[in-house]
């Protein structure tokens, strides 16, 4: 399947991060290998985890998770994420040298849209014009910090002749410098840097989805709804601290009454479940009897909330 599909005509500021594959199609990432050994990670304010395989994609450990009880700055979690692997480093004999890292940028530090150009306009002024919508955007969600943020945009293969589909991503600059500085103090390759709404949405795509899709993702500290459609993207976060162990009625009742307002607000279809209430059956069974989702998206080879992880291992190969 392919996802991007960049014009030949126009490039983007060879300075912007490449956040998105230009070639998705699973079976030939499967298929794919080189020495370079990879490590998909996420750190968020409540947890961490991490993935290591080799370049047959052949895991050299079991999954590493850290869970907190309370928020911590993104600084803390890496500093405890780093030492950890400093640990493994030192236990399994690594050389971090040998690996290609990749994580993702959490949903609320950015924000992602699709544009429409007319084909009329040539390389400069559809250049020109992307990049005053982008500054639009920016100055609009970034409020006071213009100068602080990093973008990305590709070209989307458009079914419709006389316009150009562009995918935006724009994250916040600060939170890639953390990233950045604890790699460096690490000496580790940080590869790749992504979005969470478009890991997301890869995984619907590696999933093989046809479009509009709308996947819900869950996790112990939120819930994401991402729709993928033709000419947009649309994506709200809740946050709330999931515990599928203890998780009260009323809670649960709390969640699902809002993402069923999210759902008819939007008019959204083809709705998948995701993540965390994937690997525990009752709380699926409250989520499937009372949302209209018609399939489950599951990764059986690994715990459902390594489901991101999973698409950053994809994406690492296609790096």
């Amino acid at each position: 399947m392919r996802f991007i599909d960049k014009l030949g005509i126009v490039q983007p500021p060879e300075d912007k991060y490449v956040l998105l594959p230009k070639n998705w199609k699973l079976k030939d990432l499967l298929k794919f290998s080189k020495s370079v050994k990879i490590f998909p990670f996420a750190v968020e304010s409540v947890f961490y985890r991490g993935l290591a395989f080799d370049q047959n994609l052949t895991p050299l450990f079991d999954p590493i998770e850290k869970k907190y009880n309370e928020e911590l700055l993104i600084e803390k979690v890496l500093k405890e994420f780093g030492d950890e692997l400093e640990a493994l480093r030192r236990k399994h004999n690594l050389n971090f040298e040998e690996f290609l890292f990749g994580t993702y940028v959490p949903t609320r530090y950015g924000f992602t849209k699709i544009y429409k150009f007319p084909k009329v306009l040539s390389g400069d002024e559809l250049i020109q014009a992307i990049e005053l919508y982008i500054q639009e955007d920016i100055a609009e969600n970034f409020a006071g910090k213009e100068s602080d943020v990093i973008y990305t945009y590709d070209f989307l293969k458009s079914e419709e002749e006389d316009s150009h589909k562009v995918l935006v991503v724009v994250i916040s600059g600060e939170v890639v410098r953390k990233y950045q500085t604890w790699a460096e103090t690490l000496n580790i390759n940080l590869g790749v840097i992504s979005y969470e709404p478009i890991c997301l949405i890869n995984f619907g795509l590696a999933k093989d989805l046809v479009q509009p899709f709308t996947i819900i993702y869950t996790d112990i500290n939120k819930v994401l709804i991402v729709s993928f459609q033709k000419d947009k993207i649309l994506y709200e976060e809740f946050s709330y601290i999931l515990s599928p162990e203890t998780i009260d009625e009323e809670l649960l009742n709390l969640i699902i009454w809002d993402i069923r307002n999210y759902i008819v607000l939007n008019d959204l279809d083809n709705i998948y479940i995701s993540g965390l209430v994937v690997e525990h059956k009752s709380l699926l069974e409250e989520f499937l009897e009372k949302l209209p989702i018609i399939g489950i998206l599951s990764l059986e080879s690994l715990p459902e909330r390594y489901t991101l992880l999973y698409t950053l291992e994809e994406r690492l190969l296609n790096a």
